[in-house]
């Protein structure tokens, strides 16, 4: 597993990507970065009070990378169904290459390697 700063450059499939935001931006958009394409699934924060809900923006968010439209809706039906662990973190080495962030900006950004095991 790497682990990246959640604004440091992080490069996936020959696409460089200037932090976890851009990546949920494209994510969000459906739109390529130089050619890949990037799938999410995130949760929102656990809210408490109405206060909570009323000013929570963070969410748990599992990013999956593909080089077409058809992978990354194969790839996000996979994910749907995948296990989630603590902080819906859902990082499966079957779907690689796949990220994981905690959503707050003292997290780090998750990415997998080749030859992970979970």
């Amino acid at each position: 597993m790497k682990r990246f700063k959640n604004n440091e450059t992080i490069e996936v499939l020959g696409a460089s990507f200037n932090g976890v935001k851009e990546m949920i931006e494209h994510a969000r958009k459906r739109m390529p970065k130089d050619g890949v394409y990037v799938g999410e699934d995130s949760q929102l924060y656990p809210c408490f009070d109405s206060e909570d809900y009323m000013y929570e923006n963070r969410y748990f968010t599992n990013l999956v990378f593909a080089k077409s439209l058809e992978e990354i809706d194969e790839k996000l039906r996979i994910l749907n169904q995948v296990e989630r662990h603590g902080n819906y973190n859902k990082l499966n080495c079957e779907l690689h290459p796949m990220a994981y962030w905690q959503g707050d900006i003292c997290h780090d950004v998750l990415l997998t390697e080749m030859g992970d095991e979970r």
